[in-house]
């Protein structure tokens, strides 16, 4: 009841809704008797395909022995679509959401717990790499299993590092690899920025500017030891003195470079989705991102991947010198605590079987088809991530397409791994530090303050949440 008096009280919900949301089915082809699981997943263009090729295979082999076929949906809105389809009784078999969304949705009723068809499958703690199992779990229960995951790490332009060798040499700086500490991050940065010579508040270059992309820029804190959210104490922490101390390592580059200036050139910056993405026209020299912008240099830039070979003969250098066919290069992003290093965020996406789906074993039986090394790896070869198993092929890293999986695969797979916090308030709470942190750039509000204010109404957040659902116990007793 919980996830039909959410959606239907606090958004009035019109009676029938749901069933406009489900598109029909109609597959002549399919014998009778076969169970059709509808699966709705987010993913649209290049990604929507290859997740529709993993989909096919499973058609086309299981799926066939099994009498299971899976009819693949590719929508926008899926989040508000799966809980008010939910909510109507008329949910999908599979939904494809977004990790951090298990606490708030499994808190609304809105998944099944898989753990016994997990237990059925061999599906379990040694499965996975911790940070995508953790993050899968909540509450002492399994609600999702991984589809496509991610780590954060620093990507640079090894192009632009020799162009300015010289530069980077007399600031004591090695252009032949990446920062590896803070400190040398933002001397890099400074080394590599460039003005107009005509108008020095006019920015035509930054070595590293933290807003672009800024996806994971309220994490910031893990590079200065300090998580965003402890679930032990169910408190956040935003307030703590490293929270502050990256907060403040924030706010220095528009300090540095002037609130206009980096106002201007934010605003000038290409869409990133084109060949005039920031990071692949060179405006930006070094970025923190994800996995996924291998995919975007080889779709918009492809000539920045080919300095050696074309890319199909790339299987023929050896591993050591496949890096050198590339103008860029990644490795983990630095942190400012001495001996703390491979700290990434990973945040994934990831497969829900709704509450009132229809055909909840036949859907998990796609859900573990997906999950067996080598399906499992030729999606994240085809979508350019690490793979989220523990068990991974030597031919994963050879032949996949992203260079530096290896970095991928070493930063997810260690002990300084995290995932997004695991609470229900956290998207609440990460709205008002994003809004809180454009004050704090443009110069609105100091850093001590403005945590403090977010980290009170974060706690009031959290008070509310636990006061629902006292009541809620109460209501089902």
């Amino acid at each position: 009841m919980q996830i039909r008096q959410f959606i239907l009280g606090g958004l009035l919900i019109i009676p029938g809704i749901w069933v406009l949301l489900a598109p029909a089915t109609n597959h002549p082809e399919i014998p009778p008797g076969t169970v059709i699981v509808e699966y709705w997943e987010k993913w649209t263009g290049v990604e929507g395909e290859q997740m529709r090729e993993i989909v096919n295979a499973y058609n086309q082999t299981r799926g066939r022995e099994k009498g299971i076929f899976v009819n693949y949906i590719s929508m926008s809105s899926i989040d508000r679509k799966t809980l008010v389809s939910t909510a109507g009784g008329a949910p999908p078999d599979i939904a494809g959401l977004w990790g951090n969304q298990i606490p708030q949705y499994s808190k609304l009723n809105a998944f099944y717990p898989l753990d016994d068809l997990a237990k059925e499958y061999g599906i379990n703690e040694t499965t996975y790499k911790p940070v995508y199992w953790d993050m899968c779990r909540y509450e002492g229960k399994l609600w999702g299993l991984v589809s496509s995951p991610a780590a954060v790490v620093l990507h640079w332009n090894r192009k632009i590092f020799w162009e300015n060798a010289q530069k980077l040499r007399a600031a004591g700086l090695d252009p032949g690899r990446g920062p590896q500490t803070i400190d040398e991050l933002n001397r890099y940065a400074q080394a590599l920025d460039v003005r107009d010579p005509k108008n020095p508040s006019v920015l035509l270059r930054t070595g590293y500017f933290p807003t672009e992309p800024g996806w994971f820029i309220l994490h910031t804190g893990l590079w200065f030891g300090t998580e965003l959210y402890d679930p032990g104490q169910d408190r956040y922490l935003i307030d703590c003195p490293q929270s502050i101390q990256a907060f403040k390592w924030l706010q220095s580059y528009p300090k540095r470079l002037g609130v206009s200036t980096t106002s201007n050139f934010k605003s000038g910056l290409g869409n990133y989705t084109s060949a005039e993405n920031p990071f692949l026209s060179g405006r930006v020299a070094m970025i923190q991102q994800g996995p996924w912008i291998a995919i975007y240099l080889e779709h918009y830039r492809p000539e920045l991947n080919r300095l050696l070979l074309p890319k199909n003969l790339e299987v023929f250098l050896p591993q050591a010198m496949r890096n050198f066919n590339y103008t860029w290069a990644a490795d983990a992003f630095p942190s400012a605590v001495p001996g703390l290093k491979d700290v990434t965020i990973c945040p994934f996406d990831v497969l829900c079987i709704p509450r009132g789906a229809k055909h909840k074993k036949e859907a998990f039986d796609f859900m573990a088809y997906l999950n067996e090394r080598e399906n499992m790896e030729r999606l994240a070869r085809l979508h350019c991530t690490p793979s989220p198993l523990m068990d991974v092929s030597e031919g994963f890293f050879r032949y996949h397409p992203n260079p530096y999986i290896d970095v991928f695969e070493r930063t997810s797979g260690g002990p300084n791994a995290h995932h997004e916090p695991q609470s229900p308030t956290s998207p609440e709470v990460g709205g008002d530090l994003n809004a809180m942190l454009d004050k704090i750039n443009e110069g609105k509000i100091e850093v001590e303050p403005a945590l403090k204010l977010v980290q009170e109404r974060a706690q009031q957040t959290l008070e509310i949440d636990r006061q629902k659902r006292e009541i809620r116990k109460r209501a089902m007793e």
